[in-house]
C-alpha cells in the first residue's frame, strides 16, 4: 500500500514472485486478481500455515523456519547446477528505481517530514536503532531510513500497536547503552505510553524521539512533528510541563521548537550529538502525506 513505486512496478512486471515470510494481506494485495498479474508462478514460504493462500493464491508454498528452508533451496540449486543470468532483470529494476525514486517537494519553504528523516538518516549513516509507533510517521521512517545491518528497525508493522515506539526505544537503549536510539512517533501513539518519559529522565537514557503530532484546526487536520533532541531555546507553554518534567522530579534538560527549514541541518546535527534526554518540536507541512500509495482495491501506485 505504501511501498516504493519502483518495488510495486517490479512486482507487476515479474515472471516469478517469491514471498519469504511476507504475508499477502489486504494492505499488500489490494486487488488479488491484478496483483503480480504478469507472474507465471508465485511461491510463498512462511512459518504460519494460516497465511498461505489467505488473500493471494500461490502455486507453491512451504511452511517452516525461514533459514532452514532457504538453506535447503540453496543446497538443491548447487547440487542441480542451477545457473541463470539476471543482468537484464537487474537493469530493468535499476531503471525503475531511477524513474520512480522516492521523492517529495524539496523546494518547499515549509519543513517536510521526509527532509527531517533524510537528514537524521544522513548523519547516522544507517547506524542508529530506529523504533516507531503507528501512523504516517511509521511509513515515513520505513521509506526514508536506511539500515546498515539487521535488528536496527523496531516497529509493530501491520499489527498496528499504537504506543509501541517509546517503550521499544527505552528497551533498546537499556540493552544497547552505547548505541544511538531514535523513536519516530506520533501524537496519539506516543501519548498512550507518554509516562515512559519518566523512565527516560529517571535513568538519564539518551533516547531521541521524533513524533508526528496531529491536531484539529478549523475542521482540518494539522500535522506537526515532535522529536527529542537538543534545545536552542526553551518553550514556556504550561501545557508542555508534563513533557519537560518527569514524575521523579527529573527534567528533560533541553527543548526547542524548530520552525525554519534553513535551521534543519544544524538543529538535527545537535539533536544527534546531544548526550542526554531532551525534546525537540518540529513544525512540518500540514498537508504532508504518505506517498506513493496503492489505494484499497487498486493494483498500481498513485
Amino acid at each position: 500500500m505504501h511501498g516504493a513505486a519502483f518495488a510495486n512496478y517490479a512486482v507487476d512486471d515479474c515472471d516469478f514472485l517469491v514471498a519469504l515470510g511476507s504475508r499477502f494481506d489486504d494492505r499488500v494485495a489490494g486487488n488479488p486478481g491484478k496483483f503480480a498479474a504478469q507472474a507465471k508462478f508465485t511461491a510463498h514460504i512462511d512459518i504460519d500455515a494460516s497465511e498461505i493462500n489467505k488473500v493471494k493464491h500461490v502455486d507453491w508454498s512451504h511452511v517452516g523456519v525461514m533459514d532452514e528452508a532457504l538453506q535447503t533451496l540453496l543446497s538443491y540449486g548447487k547440487r542441480s547446477g542451477f545457473k541463470r543470468n539476471w543482468s537484464a532483470w537487474h537493469a530493468h529494476c535499476d531503471q525503475l528505481k531511477s524513474r520512480y525514486a522516492m521523492n517529495y517537494d524539496r523546494n518547499s519553504e515549509i519543513i517536510q517530514p521526509y527532509y527531517v528523516i533524510e537528514e537524521i538518516n544522513r548523519l547516522t549513516q544507517g547506524q542508529a536503532i530506529i523504533s516507531t509507533g503507528v501512523g504516517q510517521h511509521q511509513m515515513w521512517a520505513a521509506q526514508y531510513f536506511d539500515f546498515s545491518s539487521p535488528r536496527l528497525w523496531l516497529t509493530s508493522g501491520s499489527m498496528g500497536t499504537m504506543g509501541f515506539g517509546l517503550p521499544a526505544a527505552v528497551g533498546a537503549q537499556f540493552a544497547q547503552r552505547n548505541r544511538l536510539v531514535i523513536d519516530i512517533d506520533g501524537d496519539a501513539s506516543i501519548r498512550m505510553n507518554i509516562g515512559e518519559l519518566e523512565t527516560v529522565t529517571t535513568y538519564d537514557l539518551p533516547v531521541k524521539s521524533c513524533a508526528q503530532q496531529l491536531r484539529r484546526r478549523h475542521g482540518q487536520a494539522v500535522a506537526e512533528a515532535l522529536s527529542q533532541g537538543p534545545a536552542e531555546r526553551q518553550r514556556q507553554e504550561p501545557a508542555q510541563e508534563g513533557l519537560r518534567q518527569g514524575g521523579a522530579g527529573r527534567r528533560l534538560q533541553v527543548r526547542v521548537r524548530l520552525d525554519k527549514k534553513a535551521d534543519v541541518p544544524r538543529i538535527v546535527a545537535e539533536f544527534i550529538r546531544f548526550e542526554g534526554p531532551a525534546f525537540l518540536e518540529v513544525m512540518i507541512d500540514q498537508d504532508a502525506g504518505v506517498y506513493p500509495m496503492v489505494g484499497p482495491g487498486q493494483a498500481t501506485p498513485t
